[in-house]
């Protein structure tokens, strides 16, 4: 087990180590000691921080790697982060917009000529961030490199609308956050996203470890679910990580980089002393999309045909908590501002700006049912909320 303490040296948040961890995190560490002992996951990670401050850090058990099936995890494993990557895809989108290179209201098809027929002619960016583009069951492809991310594009390009754009939400696995990163590359001189993310959002963030790219084969990233063990394991970083480069879902990087992304958010787009995204794109970002219309659904006495979207985040909002809530963790947290993201069934990451509790919690393998799922990150949220709180 091994744990650290970080300490902020200013309201930016650069890290640095300050020695043991508070006695703090004991519960929250016995808590995932469990969890790996009783065969749950085989190994769990995870680093929570408040006011600026990483309280701990913890790495349990063991993952799968291209060499080996039961490499010791530690701080500075690489994790797929899967649809966490979708905040930090909404979260780049800010940046262009804050330069003022597009606008949320855009429609895609501005950026993108092609992208028309099918009814695609009304989807705009806003649809693209919050679900609601009508594009959930678009086939997904691999971007990982130019021909496929070509391929990706094409691909939605002829795709055709499910239901009228922004009548409704239905979680887009990679449709939406594709659009939305290619409508920024055709604002940036069609850089490739990878270059994009590096320069606007983890070199400033000093986060050298979150990437879009393929991870090297000989770089420790997590093969997540892992490789049955009457099955031979992948050959290649490609056939391991297909995923790598899809805006939705291919990054990878250490907990504790992705940690600053929420920090980021908690910080209202201020990093370093330099305002990455203003405080009124921020606003937008953490205001739920479809308020109103959840709002007057609820009066009506319906089921909202909406979720709490912000662009890019999955936002608590006021009233009842959602179904997703359970699965992005915080189900049982009642404060309106609690933000995240999940990346499928093996990682969340979660924030509240009233409090400035943020944490990212993953394991090396699925807990083998959405129930189990559900209960394992509902509890880690209500642990390390009320370790910090």
């Amino acid at each position: 087990m091994k744990r650290r303490e970080f300490l902020v040296l200013s309201a930016t948040f650069p890290w640095a180590v300050q020695g043991l961890a508070a006695t703090s995190s004991q519960a929250t560490a016995h808590f995932l000691e469990a969890t790996v002992k009783n065969g749950t996951v085989p190994g769990a990670a995870i680093v929570a921080s408040r006011n600026g401050v990483m309280r701990f850090e913890e790495s349990l058990g063991t993952y799968c790697r291209l060499d080996d099936r039961q490499a010791r995890l530690a701080p500075d494993t690489l994790h797929p982060l899967y649809s966490f990557s979708k905040l930090i895809t909404g979260t780049v989108v800010g940046i262009a917009k804050h330069e003022g290179r597009l606008d949320y209201g855009d429609l895609v098809s501005k950026h993108i000529p092609e992208f028309t027929g099918g009814g695609k002619e009304t989807i705009t960016l806003r649809h693209c961030l919050t679900h609601s583009a009508g594009l959930a069951k678009a086939k997904s492809n691999s971007a990982e490199d130019a021909a496929g991310w070509n391929t990706a594009l094409q691909t939605l390009c002829a795709a055709e609308v499910e239901w009228q754009p922004g009548s409704r939400t239905a979680y887009h696995g990679w449709s939406g956050a594709f659009l939305a990163a290619e409508c920024v590359r055709r604002v940036s001189g069609l850089k490739p996203w990878t270059e994009i993310c590096r320069e606007k959002l983890f070199a400033p963030l000093k986060a050298a470890s979150l990437s879009f790219k393929l991870p090297q084969a000989e770089a420790p990233a997590a093969i997540v679910p892992q490789t049955a063990a009457s099955k031979p394991l992948p050959k290649t970083a490609k056939a391991a990580f297909p995923y790598a480069g899809q805006p939705g879902g291919g990054c990878f990087g250490t907990l504790a980089d992705a940690l600053k992304v929420l920090q980021l958010h908690l910080q209202e787009g201020v990093w370093d002393s330099k305002a990455l995204i203003s405080k009124s794109i921020f606003r937008e970002i953490h205001t739920v999309q479809y308020g109103k219309e959840i709002q007057a659904a609820r009066a009506a006495g319906k089921e909202p045909a909406h979720e709490p979207w912000g662009l890019g985040p999955l936002l608590r909002g006021e009233g009842p908590a959602f179904a997703a809530h359970k699965w992005f963790g915080f189900y049982n947290q009642a404060s309106p501002g609690i933000f995240g993201h999940a990346g499928i069934d093996t990682l969340i990451g979660v924030a509240d700006p009233k409090t400035n509790i943020a944490f990212v919690f993953a394991t090396t393998d699925s807990p083998k049912s959405s129930e189990a799922t559900n209960k394992l990150r509902v509890n880690v949220t209500d642990q390390v909320f009320e370790e910090l709180a």
